[in-house]
């Protein structure tokens, strides 16, 4: 059963708008059923309505998914969907869940789509948007995770537990008890009692009734349990004696061990006859409590508060937990484990397998972390919730709705088993490599303005005619901007004189031509302006004939970042369409072998003497982190116990100064202890020996580095660099040499797709780098790729500007002997 935080109905009457007095009378009792929850009876009266209006149709298919008819279900949104007539986005929405619970993904998926055309900035269609590509990982069984069905499940509806002392609490309908609510009108089943089970190697035995006075005339359960288990908070009706003609909403109530007994309960300070709060669950010091509710003022549907309780005893306001865990849907069931590092909960609402699934999120100094679905086993198509797991994150147990268990809700253990990660350490030889590296740096053609400007940015080099004179390509350190930035300013200055460069060219080249193409989302008009702002400065400072350059304007580039149909961080991808885009037909001008409007500009020749560097650096890898762990670090011990610590760490492979770890002369082995925590909490550890000699005197190792830049979201535009790679870069690679290739993205789009991105540049490199070694017969080369996607800390530049963006789309290729 799906949802457990709606409020229940006992023996009720209930009073209709003047809207609804219109509908006919088999329609209006079929809405009074659903509104009492006897979902079964409304669709009675539903189907044997003739003209059933649109509210009825989507009461209907509600009334169908609740009762897990899902096939049903799905018919009549699709039914609905067709008429055309009074539709709004959630219907489409609510189609595309029904088609989920019905394992029809593919079509769920072209309904979630036009849901987020329609509502973009809903928190449903922005994790949508950022999830869908995973789908097949979800469906793959998750080999961490291994779940068993639970013997003491029956036909009744069991879920909810917490763990109590060597015991397990759930709730259940197992029992029937007489009184004018004794069954729920959702499942007519009886209501909730609470229950308590030994547990034989996590296997949950033969339950009993847990503190039976505690168990009221309605619903009772879950629980949650802290201060050693002598505190307990759990949900409760808010039934009434005197009024039988409204809602019954969920609260919170609490009672204390004394003397073994368990004390009359008190009402959470917050409870309200409005809406609803329930599945309390308190830090293992009870002053911390995480609930769900309805309440006004959330994200939609019921959304996970959190409160804290004063030295005084008294509960601070409910405190919504924000965008990083709710949604519009439902968000229900929190858990958070007794080292209050992993939070678990339930919702519909993000993207998922179908109905409920449940999630990990990291909790650290307050902030969680992106929300991590483990997929299947653990989740399905159906409904699975109201997960805990022990304080080491090894066992636990969750509930679920899926066929093939003892009927309705069944409880299920849970284990979680260490992920495949594997942690090893190269250290160099004591002999530490000093190298040089000279370096052919691409040029963009592009030169960006910002937006409503047609001045040149600060940050390009803006010469005086003397200084014009002087300039010279090898010398570009002389020629800085005012406010130079990056990861690798040196590099980033060389971009920064991009207009000074072809100035300089087209003195030395008296018969070579450009063409100023300016882009502007302004207007073509401002665009040809932002080219002639160009023109003037290459016909000023360097003297070049206003007759050897054209302008020309235009709205959007020949090659524009902005995808027609994006809706996605469009304010930096327009940033890199206003620009001026350098054409030119003339040799002097281009890189060798390319043509066309959109043609890089011959590169820029470096050298550079880069320390420390990868030979003289322990390198240190976690095989499988990027797929298992939210982050790892380090602890290095030396022969005198001294501890350095490390990271944490996000990517799979780190590499440390070999003279920070141990210095010139270390003194024995060093021991390398890996602590990593999976997306779902576990913690791992590793642990590695490094054997590092005595320093010698330094070799100096020439490298020759080139890099390739790509166009946005784009993997194979290394088509056109096919014949420069080919015959310009591969004859520099020595015999039994060494190719480092590395790939990098911007900072546009989702973050693991960006990272499959950056890898399949940098395979590309390498077939083409291997398809023409190959013509020589030659097999003696060694490879090292790697796709960097992202990463701030592996990026060659950062990515506040255009340029610096257009520039991490690339692959770097390093040749080393």
């Amino acid at each position: 059963m799906k949802t457990y935080y709606i409020p229940v109905i006992a023996c009720i009457l209930i009073s209709f708008t003047l809207t609804a007095q219109e509908k006919s009378g088999r329609e209006r009792r079929g809405d009074r059923y659903s509104f009492t929850y006897n979902y079964d009876k409304a669709i009675q009266q539903y189907t044997r309505t003739r003209n059933l209006s649109v509210e009825g149709q989507r009461a209907l298919a509600k009334s169908y998914q609740k009762t897990n008819q899902y096939a049903l279900a799905e018919e009549t949104c699709a039914a609905l969907i067709t008429t055309g007539v009074g539709i709004v986005a959630e219907d489409y929405y609510n189609y595309a869940m029904a088609l989920k619970s019905n394992g029809k993904y593919p079509e769920a998926t072209v309904w979630m789509n036009k849901f987020a055309e329609l509502r973009p900035m809903d928190l449903r269609a922005k994790d949508f948007q950022a999830n869908k590509n995973k789908l097949d990982g979800l469906l793959l069984p998750n080999p961490e995770v291994y779940i068993e069905h639970q013997k003491i499940n029956t036909a009744a509806l069991d879920f909810g537990t917490t763990f109590f002392n060597d015991q397990v609490v759930f709730a259940s309908t197992r029992t029937h008890r007489s009184n004018c609510a004794s069954k729920y009108n959702w499942t007519h089943q009886p209501f909730w009692d609470m229950y308590v089970s030994n547990v034989n190697n996590g296997q949950l035995q033969t339950p009993e009734r847990f503190a039976k006075k505690l168990n009221g005339k309605l619903h009772d359960g879950p629980v949650s349990f802290s201060n050693q288990n002598t505190y307990m908070a759990f949900t409760r009706n808010n039934y009434s004696n005197t009024r039988h003609d409204r809602v019954i909403e969920l609260q919170i109530w609490f009672s204390r061990l004394t003397d073994g007994k368990w004390s009359k309960p008190e009402p959470f300070t917050h409870n309200n006859q409005a809406y609803s709060v329930g599945h309390p669950w308190l830090s293992a010091d009870g002053n911390t409590m995480y609930f769900t509710s309805d309440q006004p003022g959330g994200f939609g549907g019921t959304d996970i508060y959190k409160t804290t309780r004063s030295n005084q005893g008294e509960w601070s306001l409910p405190e919504n937990l924000g965008q990083q865990i709710n949604t519009e849907g439902d968000e229900l069931f929190p858990f958070l484990d007794s080292n209050s590092s992993t939070f678990v909960f339930a919702s519909n609402g993000r993207y998922g397998l179908g109905g409920l699934d449940i999630y990990f999120s990291t909790l650290n100094n307050r902030e969680f972390s992106s929300t991590f679905n483990p997929g299947s086993p653990l989740n399905t198509q159906f409904d699975d919730f109201a997960a805990i797991i022990d304080g080491t994150m090894s066992q636990g147990y969750f509930t679920t709705n899926r066929p093939g268990g003892s009927g309705g809700d069944d409880i299920y253990s849970l284990r979680l088993k260490d992920p495949d990660v594997v942690f090893t350490v190269d250290a160099p030889t004591n002999q530490p490599v000093v190298r040089t590296i000279r370096e052919t740096f691409p040029l963009r053609n592009y030169v960006f303005f910002t937006k409503g400007s047609t001045q040149l940015p600060e940050r390009y080099v803006s010469l005086t005619k003397a200084e014009a004179v002087e300039f010279k390509e090898d010398q570009l350190e002389e020629f800085t901007p005012k406010n130079a930035s990056g990861h690798s300013a040196r590099q980033m200055n060389v971009y920064y004189n991009i207009i000074n460069i072809v100035g300089n060219r087209l003195s030395k080249f008296p018969s070579a031509t450009i063409n100023l193409v300016g882009s502007s989302e302004n207007g073509s008009v401002e665009g040809k302006t932002m080219a002639n702002t160009v023109k003037s400065y290459l016909v000023d400072i360097f003297g070049i004939s206003a007759g050897r350059i054209k302008t020309e304007g235009r709205v959007k580039p020949i090659l524009p970042s902005e995808k027609e149909g994006g809706v996605l961080e469009l304010t930096m991808l327009r940033e890199g369409d206003q620009r001026v885009t350098i054409e030119s037909t003339s040799p002097a001008i281009l890189m060798e072998f390319l043509s066309g409007p959109d043609a890089p500009i011959k590169p820029v020749k470096l050298t550079s003497r880069e320390e420390p560097i990868l030979a003289d650096a322990v390198q240190f890898n976690v095989a499988g982190a990027n797929n298992a762990l939210t982050s790892w670090s380090m602890d290095i011990k030396n022969a005198d116990n001294k501890v350095q610590h490390y990271g944490p760490y996000t990517e799979e492979n780190i590499s440390i100064n070999r003279l920070t770890l141990a210095g010139r002369d270390p003194k024995g082995n060093l021991k390398a202890t890996m602590t990593g925590k999976t997306k779902m909490g576990k913690t791992i550890t590793k642990e590695a020996v490094i054997v590092l000699k005595p320093l010698v005197e330094p070799k100096v190792e020439e490298v020759h580095r080139f890099s390739i830049i790509y166009e946005f979201d784009d993997a194979k535009a290394i088509r056109m660099y096919e014949k420069y790679l080919t015959e310009v870069v591969a004859p520099k690679i020595p015999r039994n040499g060494k190719v480092i290739i590395r790939g990098y993205t911007d900072i546009i789009g989702d973050q693991d797709y960006n990272q499959n991105l950056s890898l399949a540049r940098a395979n590309d490199v390498k077939e083409i780098l291997l398809a023409a070694l190959g013509k020589s017969g030659r097999k003696d080369v060694r490879f090292d790729v790697r796709g960097d996607g992202e990463n701030n800390k592996t990026s060659p530049f950062e990515n506040k500007h255009p340029e610096e963006r257009f520039y991490n789309r690339t692959v770097i290729i390093d040749i080393a002997p």
